[in-house]
Parts: C-alpha cells; structure tokens; sequence
C-alpha cells in the first residue's frame, strides 16, 4: 500500500468499506432478530409490542414481566454467548492464520466437552427434574463450568509447550490440536460408555448449550 504522498488506493478504501457495511448491516439484523426471538414463546407477543415494550411506549403493561424478566435476559445472554464465540473464533484465525482456525481446530472444544462430562459424571452435576421446563439441568453449573475451563487450559498449556519445542508455526498447533481433539473426544465417549441415562442426557444438554435460566 503507497502511503508515501498520503493517498490511500482506493482498493484499500472499497475493502473497508465493504467491512464496516457489513458490519453495520449485521448489527442491523441482531436488532430485528433480537425483537423477534423476544416475540415468539409459549406465548405470543407481537413484535412491534415488544419494539414498545423495550422503549417503554407500551400503554398495554400485560407483556412486561415476560419481556423484560424472561425473555431479554435469555437473549441478550445468547448474544453474549455469540460474542465470545465470535472472539475465539478471531483469536484463532490469527493466531494460526487461517480463516478456518477455531477452537474445534486445536481441540479446545473439544477438552472443554470432556472437561463438563467428567463434573458430570465423575462428581454428579447433573440430574433430572420431573418438571416440564427443565427435565434435564446441571444441579451445579460452577464446578461443571470451572472443570470445562480447567480442561480447556490444560489443552491450551500442551499446545503451546510443543509449539514452544518444535517451533510455533501454524502446522504444528493444528496438528497439536487435531490429535488433541481426537484425544479428548476418545475420552468423553469413554466417560459416557459408562454414564447412566441421566449423566448422558445432561452432558448432551451441556454441550448443547442452553440460556433458559439466565435472568
């Protein structure tokens, strides 16, 4: 790029545009998404309700409560969720430089997944309620969440200390993260080889992912 007589080519100059419409135009569409993830339920709120509902215009007070105390929080902590993702997933890319990079491809995931089965299984965080709204719940999502983590920084240390031996290029870590990811995946199928129907259903329910009891 010729910055020497302080002219940026208009290539460079298309391609950012290109990246903020698209950008704007994404955060545009969550919007809408958002008003409509909002409306649709076991109760049916009409959108332009909810538009006046989140603004305060709406004179009909009756949506209030399951707008703002159930389904604002379900979704904004989805998008949330979406965020973070977004976050990994550009982490990765340019760490390994290549748009394909992403947690699934070192095997992060991966040891996250086996990290949940194991509080699951091994220290019984999950059960089963006889309740219709949540027939399957983690009884104890801090531990299940803190052994996921504790998982995926054992697989994160073990990238980096071979690509520390062998050289940190991108073949390596994603070879690194392949085998890991195979590794960990042997391991959560084993731990549910040998799980009761209630420890399968509910680490299938947490690797799902699930925002029902955010408020």
């Amino acid at each position: 790029m010729h910055i020497a007589d302080g002219t940026i080519p208009n290539d460079y100059l298309a391609y950012v545009k290109t990246k903020v419409f698209w950008i704007i135009g994404g955060i545009i569409l969550l919007l809408f998404l958002l008003i409509f993830s909002i409306s649709v339920g076991a109760v049916s709120i009409p959108p332009y309700d909810v538009f006046l509902t989140l603004i305060g215009k709406n004179v009909n007070h009756k949506w209030d409560a399951i707008v703002w105390n159930i389904r604002l929080p379900q979704a904004l902590t989805a998008i949330l969720a979406g965020v973070g993702l977004s976050v990994a997933g550009v982490a990765m890319q340019s760490i390994l430089r290549n748009p394909l990079g992403s947690p699934f491809t070192l095997g992060i995931s991966n040891a996250g997944a086996f990290g949940a089965a194991v509080s699951v299984i091994l220290l019984g965080t999950g059960q089963i309620h006889s309740t219709v709204a949540g027939a399957i719940t983690i009884n104890n999502p801090y531990i299940t969440t803190i052994m996921a983590f504790f998982f995926c920084m054992i697989a994160t240390a073990i990238i980096l200390m071979i690509s520390h031996i062998r050289g940190a290029s991108p073949e390596v870590m994603v070879l690194t993260g392949v085998a890991l990811s195979s590794l960990f995946t042997a391991g959560t199928m084993f731990l549910q080889y040998f799980a009761s129907d209630t420890q399968l259903a509910a680490v299938v329910f947490w690797t799902f992912g699930d925002v029902g009891r955010a408020n």
